[in-house]
Order: C-alpha cells, then sequence, then structure tokens
C-alpha cells in the first residue's frame, strides 16, 4: 500500500523543531527586562553541556510574553488588541499556550529525531498570542539584528515552543524572536467586518512585531534591522506580509523556506466557508450578527475542526490575490532571501505509483492546492494539460517513472513555481538584494530513506536551527550521528541566514560571530535568475526547473482565467514595461 513520507493534509508543514532537554537556571539572578506592558524576568540557557562550539557560554531565554490580549469572547475574530498591562515583575520562564487546532493537525513523525522536536508545552488555549525572545546580550546598546520567526503548519497547525532558538543564537551574533498566532478557523474564518473580513493570524504576526518595535531594544536588538522568517505555512505568512500594504515598515527583510502564498483564497463578502461552519454547529445563517454571536459562544475545540486556512482578499490586508501582487510586483520593497528542497513531497513507495493512483492523488491532493488559490478555479481546468506536461506517454505505464514524476510535479507546483515568482515580483520591484536557494543533502540521519529522496519537506531546519551541535545526556558525544560535512553545512546555512538578516546580503559577514569561508550567492535578477544549491559542497545555478517553473506561473494562471504574456511569444503591455524597468534597474546596478 502507498504511504506519505510527508503528510498530505500539512504536507508535513507543521513539522517543526524544538530540544526536550534544556539546561536552564532560572530565579532571582536571571535578567529582568522592561516592556510597555510591565517588567519581565526570564530564564539563561546554559550552553557548554548542550550544544558544542557555541559562541556564548548563555543565552537569556524570555518564554510566554504577552503581545496581544487573549482573542476570546467576543474578541474572537477580532483585530487583536494590546494586552493589559501587569505590575511587579513577570516570570517569564515557561512558554505560552499553544494555539488551539484541528486534533491530529500534527501527525505523527516518521523518523526517531523528529521526536526531539516537539511542542515544550502540553496547555492548548485560545489564550495563546504570547512570544519568546532567545538573546546573548540584554544591553540597549547591544543592537543585534532580530530574526522573528513564524512557525509552520499550513496557518492550521504548530506552534512557537517547537523551535530550539536557543541554538542559533548561542552560535551567532542575533535576537530572535518565536511567535504564536491563530490558527484554521480562529485565525482565518471570513466575516462580514470592514475592520478585518479575515486574516486574523496574520493580524496576530502584524501585532506581534508592533511589539517587537516598541520593545526589542531592551533585549539587545535593533529595531531598525528586523527580519520575519518562517517555514511552510510560516513562509506563506512572511511571503503574505510582504504583500500587505499594512505590514508596511514593521521589518526590513523577509525569508521564505518551502512557502510562498500557498494559501486558499476566498474574495471579501463571500460568508460560504462561515456560513457552513455555522450550520454545522447549529447556528442560524438568517442574522450576520445572530450568526457570529452564536459562532463566539461556541468552544474554540468545536469551531476549529477540519477548517483549512483561507487568506480574505478585497480588503486593506490584502489588495488583490497573491498571485495578482506577485505577477504585478504589487508588493512591499524588502530584502528577501527564499527558496525550496529539491524533494518537498516526497512519495515513499518502491514500488512505484500505478496510473489511477498517480490520477487520484494529483486531484485529490496536488490541483485542488493550486485551484484555490484562483477564485473560481476548477481543478477540471487543469488536470489535462498538468498530465501531459508531466507524463510521457511512454513511460505512462510505468510505476517508477510516474513516483518519480509525481514527486517533482508536486515539489513544482506547491514550491518551486510560487517562490520563483515571489522572487521575480521582488527583483523586478527594483530591489537588488533578492536570494534565492534550492537546499539539496539527502541527510545521514534519516536511515532507510529511499535514494532517490534527497531533501524533502522540512529537512532544512535541522540546519537552520545547528540540531548537528546538539550533544547527548553526558555532553561528551554528538545528540545525531550527522557527518562533519554536515555540520559544516549547518554553520554555513545559519551563517548566511544571519549575515542576510545583519547586512541584507548573506555574503556579508560584517558583525558575525565567526566568519565562515562562504560559496558566494548570487543575487538572484529577473534576467539571469541565479540560485546557490546547498549541500556540504554548495554551488551555484540559474533558471530553477525553468520550463516547469513557466508552466506552472504562466501556463495554469492563463487556464484558470489570468491575463498574462500571449501564447505568441509576444508580452502584454504590463509585462513589457516590467521587463523594461527591470532591464533598466540592471544598468544602473
Amino acid at each position: 500500500m502507498a504511504r506519505w513520507h510527508t503528510s498530505s493534509a500539512g504536507l508535513w508543514t507543521c513539522l517543526a523543531f524544538s530540544v526536550v532537554v534544556l539546561i536552564l537556571t532560572g530565579g532571582s539572578d536571571a535578567a529582568v527586562v522592561s516592556t510597555t506592558h510591565g517588567d519581565v524576568r526570564g530564564s539563561e540557557f546554559l550552553t557548554s553541556s548542550v550544544v558544542e562550539n557555541a559562541v556564548f557560554d548563555r543565552v537569556f531565554t524570555f518564554k510566554g510574553i504577552p503581545y496581544a490580549a487573549p482573542p476570546v469572547g467576543d474578541l474572537r475574530w477580532r483585530p487583536p488588541r494590546d494586552p493589559e498591562s501587569w505590575t511587579g515583575v513577570r516570570d517569564v520562564t515557561e512558554f505560552g499556550s499553544i494555539c488551539v487546532q484541528s486534533p491530529g493537525a500534527q501527525p505523527p513523525p516518521p523518523y526517531p529525531i523528529h521526536r526531539e522536536f516537539a511542542p515544550r508545552t502540553n496547555s492548548t488555549s485560545e489564550d495563546c498570542l504570547s512570544l519568546n525572545v532567545y538573546t546573548p546580550n540584554v544591553s540597549v546598546t547591544a543592537n543585534l539584528p532580530v530574526m522573528v520567526w513564524v512557525h509552520g503548519g499550513g496557518m492550521v497547525a504548530g506552534t512557537s515552543s517547537q523551535y530550539p532558538a536557543e541554538i542559533p543564537t548561542s552560535l551567532n551574533n542575533v535576537v530572535m524572536v518565536t511567535i504564536n498566532y491563530r490558527l484554521g478557523t480562529l485565525g482565518f474564518l471570513p466575516t462580514r467586518d470592514d475592520d478585518a473580513p479575515g486574516n486574523f493570524g496574520l493580524l496576530d504576526v502584524m501585532k506581534a512585531l508592533q511589539w517587537v518595535q516598541a520593545n526589542i531594544r531592551n533585549f539587545g536588538g535593533d529595531p531598525d534591522r528586523v527580519t520575519i522568517f518562517g517555514q511552510s505555512g510560516g513562509g506563506w505568512a512572511v511571503s503574505l506580509l510582504v504583500m500587505s500594504p499594512m505590514a508596511t515598515g514593521l521589518f526590513h527583510r523577509a525569508i521564505s523556506q518551502s512557502g510562498v502564498a500557498g494559501v486558499a483564497i476566498t474574495k471579501k463578502g463571500d460568508l460560504t466557508q462561515t456560513e457552513t461552519l455555522a450550520r454545522g454547529l447549529n447556528c442560524s445563517t438568517d442574522s450576520y450578527d445572530d450568526l457570529m454571536s452564536c459562532l463566539r459562544g461556541k468552544p474554540g475545540e468545536a469551531v476549529s475542526v477540519g477548517t483549512p486556512a483561507t487568506a480574505v482578499i478585497g480588503g486593506g490586508f490584502l489588495p488583490e490575490s497573491p498571485w495578482d501582487l506577485m505577477y504585478k510586483s504589487r508588493i512591499n520593497r524588502v530584502d528577501y532571501l527564499l527558496g525550496t528542497n529539491n524533494d518537498e513531497l516526497a512519495y515513499v513507495d518502491d514500488d512505484g505509483l500505478l496510473r489511477p493512483e498517480f490520477q487520484f492523488q494529483l486531484t485529490a491532493l496536488i490541483l485542488p492546492r493550486i485551484s484555490s488559490q484562483y477564485l473560481g478555479g476548477m481543478v477540471n481546468m487543469i488536470l489535462q494539460p498538468v498530465i501531459d506536461q508531466y507524463v510521457d506517454p511512454a513511460n505512462a505505464s510505468d510505476p517508477i517513472y510516474l513516483r518519480d514524476q509525481f514527486v517533482q510535479l508536486g515539489t513544482d507546483a506547491i514550491f518551486a513555481a510560487p517562490t520563483v515568482l515571489m522572487a521575480q515580483a521582488a527583483s523586478v520591484k527594483g530591489n537588488d538584494r533578492v536570494y534565492q536557494y534550492e537546499f539539496q543533502r539527502a541527510s545521514s540521519v534519516f536511515p532507510g530513506r529511499p535514494s532517490y529522496i534527497k531533501a524533502d519537506h522540512s529537512d532544512e531546519l535541522f540546519y537552520t536551527f545547528g540540531t548537528p551541535f546538539l550533544l547527548d545526556d553526558t555532553g561528551a558525544s554528538w545528540r545525531y550521528s550527522f557527518t562533519q560535512e554536515e555540520r559544516d553545512l549547518s554553520l554555513d546555512m545559519m551563517a548566511y541566514w544571519v549575515n542576510f538578516a545583519t547586512n541584507g546580503d548573506p555574503n556579508d559577514s560584517s558583525g558575525a560571530a565567526r566568519v565562515r569561508n562562504l560559496v558566494t550567492w548570487p543575487r538572484f535578477m529577473t534576467s539571469s535568475q541565479s540560485y546557490l544549491k546547498l549541500d556540504v559542497t554548495s554551488s551555484t545555478d540559474v533558471r530553477l526547473r525553468e520550463s516547469n517553473v513557466k508552466f506552472w506561473n504562466e501556463e495554469v494562471p492563463k487556464l484558470l482565467g489570468k491575463e498574462i504574456a500571449t501564447g505568441s511569444g509576444e508580452k502584454s503591455t504590463w509585462s513589457f514595461l516590467l521587463v523594461a524597468f527591470s532591464a533598466v534597474v540592471s544598468l544602473l546596478q
């Protein structure tokens, strides 16, 4: 029987990382820091027996700081509001609650190593809008770059406590912040309210960024060098904030890992999803006010079951669909680093896929995710063209061939193509600091993984969060059997990421805690479309998956009703202007 290596529901977007055994010291000696709502006292993470090669012998941690009022009662499906202030010193040594999410939203881990990365709290609540700060220096004059992590999980699952930001903070000159935000129905239900017709989880992220701007200097951070970064569903969220005029000025750089604009869309004022939910919970749909009052009175667990995240377009947050905003380059001008893994949708079955299985998986899993990002999009509009693009009739009965094509198809459609489109949009915007990557390492810590899979969805997180440097309980040996080359790759990737957050250039190590001899990462420009292939021996290339990316970014949108370049090769007036503008920008560099 066929089995998924990456979950079809969340595509392992919910995969995230935290260290189970941390050596912490707390109490009166821990640092006290002032915030706009009151003073907080955190803990110290001592690195010597936990993280090898750490630059700092301790990291100050502040967990579960509320950045917004509990979104409960009448505040459910409202924009986030300020939290209540407190007197005295608040203890922030424990993580805040996990935001309510559908049961089973996070599937079981496929390998034992993933058990290392479970949430560090079992508490689940709607009162969950908190963040965590990790810093090597609490001086207000430290002025370290700030990296704000938006967790993955398809915006329906996950939590901030899964990610061990202590590790990269101990290895680099950086302040890290991880945040919770409302998920699923509680975070994305469409409403008829003009101030916020949906997108509440994304408004939460903006509220957290406002907290960062107001407070991070007291934790050693520079509010003028804030980078938002996230993976999978968190990468979606990052890209949507880059597109939103409401988020202008809240951050200066962005990193999207394995996810750009992958969320379904709903037009402002369309309450189909809301009314369906209401009827399922025996709420009347005759009156909008009565409908919302009834839904606000239901338990959070009841309203969150089995509903995907939906971005509302046509309001202040997203004026148009993500595809339109990318294609028209109507995005905020920020430095952008973004990329994908080379086997994001790894289908594990040594026997391959029979043709009926291939077509069923295609119509049930892949194409609905694509068509839902276009208003009125239907799977049957693109089914045959997709098959024609990927399936050679001469090999259409070969199960191994179909398996391999399915892996490539899913990776191209859901991950690579939108990432390239976003890179093009950022570059055309006139920004010369855009960097694209493809992570390609087939990690040695996955015994039994088929040889045809290199880097699966979420594999790069081990490296960007420094997992290869964890020590075992004795403090004398490695916890996991990464090779030395893989540990070097982890140091390289953390250096690229922090260099980018520090200087807008992953190659510029100014201000770094340790300098790495890095392969030069070329800028992405619309003319060359250069990118970096991240592996133990990294190298550069151009035009990632060019033919298939062009198919998903041009032919598929056209089939779903978008006006783009003509089939004869002539550009529309708008496309011609974009190319001309890009050429002028390139000449001025």
